[in-house]
């Protein structure tokens, strides 16, 4: 399993994190936690977040999830579920699980939450597990 410090390395050496302003909060086999600001630019035309936004924040996390167990991840299939418009929040916070990690193949489930922990998306995602591990 990969630990936290690991996990942060790789998210400092990923531009995309780094423009999303990733903070990992908890991480652990087949879990992680994560937020990021809610800043203008990620704004849409309604004064929410833009819905791709809250994609990228929710795949992101559920990889690391996958990518606990050692191995580096790609997303195969993912799905969103825009419950409540993410907005009125300083920070968007996203929390994913693993449901099941087979030899190659992991499905894995995230909530998108505000500051007061009211629940804004869930999205489920299925990852490939490369032969490639994570040093």
């Amino acid at each position: 399993m990969l630990d936290k410090e690991k996990v942060q390395a790789i998210i400092k050496k990923n531009p995309f994190s780094q423009l999303l302003g990733l903070e990992l909060l908890d991480v652990s086999e087949g879990y992680a936690k994560g937020r990021i600001p809610m800043k203008k630019e990620f704004g849409n035309i309604y004064g929410g977040m833009h819905g791709g936004c809250a994609y990228a924040l929710a795949d992101t996390v559920a990889g690391i999830a996958a990518a606990t167990y050692g191995n580096y991840v790609t997303t195969i299939d993912g799905k969103m579920n825009y419950l409540l418009p993410v907005k009125d929040t300083a920070y968007v916070y996203c929390e994913a699980k693993v449901v099941r990690q087979g030899g190659t193949i992991g499905v894995y489930q995230a909530q998108i939450t505000d500051d007061g922990g009211k629940l804004l998306d869930t999205a489920d995602f299925t990852y490939y597990r490369m032969d490639a591990e994570i040093v």
